[in-house]
Formats: structure tokens, C-alpha cells, sequence
């Protein structure tokens, strides 16, 4: 009898159960070996621990090298609601105590190790219920946190039940490492299709703009000259409605050229805090009246940035009034400044609108591209040519029904 068959028999109770309990195991690391895509792969291990234990709450959360910090990549039995502003800090004690140990954490037989868990990570413990906490590690790196909550019959895991979910995570470390390469890849090149795609719409934009500038300045004049001579009422209100239509038509125009080419950036060291509460407070009146609270959380010391202030004032202006304006029904906008150890400085922008589909996901940052009625399709277009040109990065994330978040990083000066 090979140990991994004596081992599961003893775990799992029986040779029946024993044979199911290998065939799961055989079959997730076989899995592993036919799937790239990293969403599937997470899946596929929470999957496989709820086929082989009673459990029916189970979190991934997956470090995001652009926050320093664990978010949720995937999870099982808790409602989206319950896991929308979790995260887990990688300077924390969990992640720390989880590299250097490379084991998991019992919370109920290792109390000494949980009392020295941060105040934070203990909240999260306590209202999520967790119990168990795996480290998922690729070459000495904590890339991922896989916890636990009780077990469907309410009782407590057996060791040997611990030691097999153990048992899955230097395959997944693997695994989700490369398929997290892959996936960086395809990103960059998707990156790089967007910047040739924007710069080529860019130059012919510039041109069409200039093409139709001329014409329709001649338009206006005209439309002023038999407006200013109309005695009509019914056709001196058609000749109003006509002059706002070009007025409309320029501030196209206009959008146009800045999203082609942006006016020249003047770097100064600024305070981004200083600049994102007064971007809050441009956008509190409009947040209000539809019902939004607004809800800074920024650090009390200034936050220096070199960058053009009245530009990236723009950028978080649409950014703040998109988010407002998706809430239709009321909501809360969250902002939130955080300072990275990697010299850079982000900031993290969630509403709790509709959200937007993974079909429309990848086309945000396309010129003409809204779902607004009324708009231009040119803001967020205009406010990656921005960021880009900062030195910096913008990422939109989102699902239908839970919301957006922006995530803006930006050289520290």
C-alpha cells in the first residue's frame, strides 16, 4: 500500500471513500497541467477542497504587486457583499508568519500565533469566520492566501483533513505563477495594441478635427448672422437650437484634440491629498443631490507627487463624476490614497454601481467608446493619454452588479 493511499484511507475513513478522495486529487493535479487561465485554475482548487471535505466557505485572495496587499481573487458560499472592501496587508503579520513558516495557520489550535495578528486582520478573522489559513508560495514568494471558514457540520477540522487541503498548495503555487506570467504577458501586449491603436486614432483625429473646424466655424457665423435678422419666433428658437448643436459639435472637436494631443505636461512637485479633496469637494454638490456618499479616506501627512497638478486634476475630476453618475439609484464612493514601498503612490476609487460586463471591460479606454447617453466616449480615453504620459498606470476593474474601481498610480516625486 503506496503512503498517499494508507494516508487518504485514514483521513477519508474507508477504501471506498479512500478511492474517491485519489481520484479527486489525481484528477486536480492532472487539471493543472491543461489549464491557463489563472481565474480557472482558483476555481478549480476551491472546487476540488469542497468535493473531498464538508466545507462550504472558502476565500482566495491573490497579492496585487500594485497595492501591496491580498484582495480577493475568488471565493466560495459568502455573498459578493460580504467580501467587497476585504483585503489582507502583505507587510501585515498573517502574510509574514505565512512566508516565513510555509505551513498553515489553525486559528483554534494555534491561539498564540492569532493574538499576534493585527487589529485589522483579526476583524477580518472574526466576521468572515475563518479558521484556516494556507500560504500558496511560488519560488519563496507569498502569492497567494487561501482561508477556510467552518465546516458545513459545524465541527472542527481533523489534522489530517488540514494536512491534505496542505497537501494542494505546492501545485497551485506552480501552477498560479505561471499562470500569472502568462497572464502579465498578454496584458503587456494587450497594452501595447492600445497604445498604437490610441496613437493612431490620435493622428486621425487631429486631422478630422482641424477638417471640420474650418467648415463649421463658417456654419456658426451664418446660423448668428439670420439669427440676429430672424423676427420668427417658432424659427428663431429652430436657429437656437442649431447654434447649440455646433457649440456641442466644438466642444467635440475640442475634446478631440486633447485626446490627440495633450497640452504640454508642467511637472511640479504637488500634494496629491490636497488635490483629491478638492476634486471631492467639486463633485459633493452632484453627489449629493443624486443620493452618493462620498467617502475619503487619505493620510494626514502630505502626499508629494511631480506631476502637471490642473492635468491630474482632470483625471480623478472624470474619474469621481463617472462614478457618480453610474449611481443612478444613490450608492457610496469610496476614495481612498494609499503609498506604495516601491516609490509610487496609488489611488483606489470603488462605487457601488451597476458595474460594467467583461465585454465592455477592455473597450473603457477606447475613443467614442460609452455606455453614458449623452456622452463623447473621449474622458477615459483622455485620462489614460494623462496618466500614460505621467509616467503612470490606470486600471479599471469591475463586475456586473458589483461595482467599479479605478486604480490610478503615480510616480512619487
Amino acid at each position: 500500500m503506496s503512503r498517499l493511499t494508507s494516508w487518504v484511507r485514514g483521513v477519508f475513513g474507508g477504501k471506498r471513500r479512500g478511492v474517491h478522495v485519489r481520484t479527486i486529487f489525481r484528477e486536480f493535479a492532472e487539471s493543472l497541467n491543461l489549464i491557463e487561465d489563472f481565474e480557472q485554475i482558483v476555481l478549480n482548487l476551491l472546487g476540488t477542497i469542497k468535493e473531498a471535505i464538508a466545507v462550504d466557505r472558502l476565500v482566495f485572495f491573490i497579492y496585487d504587486n500594485d497595492v501591496g496587499q491580498f484582495r480577493v481573487g475568488a471565493a466560495s458560499g459568502y455573498p459578493p457583499a460580504d467580501l467587497r472592501e476585504v483585503v489582507l496587508s502583505g507587510q501585515d503579520h498573517l502574510a509574514k508568519w505565512l512566508k516565513v513558516n510555509k505551513t498553515f495557520l489553525d486559528v483554534r489550535r494555534r491561539p498564540g500565533v492569532f493574538s499576534f495578528l493585527g487589529e485589522k486582520e483579526k476583524a477580518v478573522f472574526s466576521r468572515l469566520g475563518f479558521v484556516l489559513c494556507y500560504p500558496i508560495l511560488s519560488m519563496n514568494r507569498l502569492i497567494g492566501i487561501l482561508c477556510a471558514g467552518p465546516k458545513g457540520d459545524g465541527g472542527p477540522y481533523s489534522a489530517e483533513e488540514s494536512a491534505f487541503i496542505d497537501s494542494l498548495m505546492p501545485q497551485a503555487g506552480i501552477a498560479l505563477e505561471n499562470a500569472l506570467l502568462y497572464k502579465q504577458q498578454r496584458e503587456r501586449f494587450r497594452r501595447m495594441l492600445r497604445a498604437d491603436r490610441l496613437a493612431t486614432i490620435g493622428e486621425l483625429a487631429a486631422g478630422a478635427a482641424h477638417e471640420i473646424r474650418n467648415p463649421l466655424t463658417s456654419i456658426k457665423s451664418s446660423l448668428q448672422y439670420l439669427e440676429s435678422r430672424c423676427r420668427e419666433e417658432t424659427e428663431k428658437k429652430l436657429l437656437s437650437v442649431a447654434l447649440r448643436e455646433t457649440d456641442r459639435i466644438d466642444e467635440i472637436l475640442t475634446a478631440l484634440l486633447s485626446f490627440s494631443r495633450p497640452s504640454e505636461i508642467r511637472k511640479e512637485p504637488c500634494d496629491l491629498v490636497a488635490l483629491l479633496e478638492e476634486s471631492v469637494a467639486l463633485v459633493s454638490i452632484q453627489a449629493r443631490a443624486k443620493g452618493v456618499e462620498v467617502r475619503p479616506s487619505f493620510p494626514a501627512a502630505p502626499v508629494i507627487v511631480n506631476a502637471d497638478r490642473s492635468q491630474v486634476k482632470q483625471v480623478f475630476l472624470n474619474v469621481f463624476l463617472n462614478a457618480v453618475q453610474a449611481m443612478d439609484g444613490g450608492g457610496t464612493l469610496d476614495i481612498e490614497d494609499i503609498v506604495l514601498e516601491n516609490g509610487k503612490t496609488l489611488v483606489r476609487v470603488s462605487d457601488t454601481g451597476p458595474g460594467i460586463s467583461d465585454e465592455d471591460l477592455d473597450k473603457v479606454f477606447d475613443p467614442f467608446f460609452t455606455t453614458k447617453k449623452g456622452g463623447t466616449g473621449l474622458g477615459l480615453s483622455i485620462c489614460y493619454t494623462i496618466v500614460k504620459a505621467h509616467g503612470g498606470e490606470i486600471e479599471l476593474r469591475s463586475r456586473l452588479g458589483e461595482g467599479t474601481t479605478v486604480l490610478v498610480t503615480l510616480p512619487a516625486s
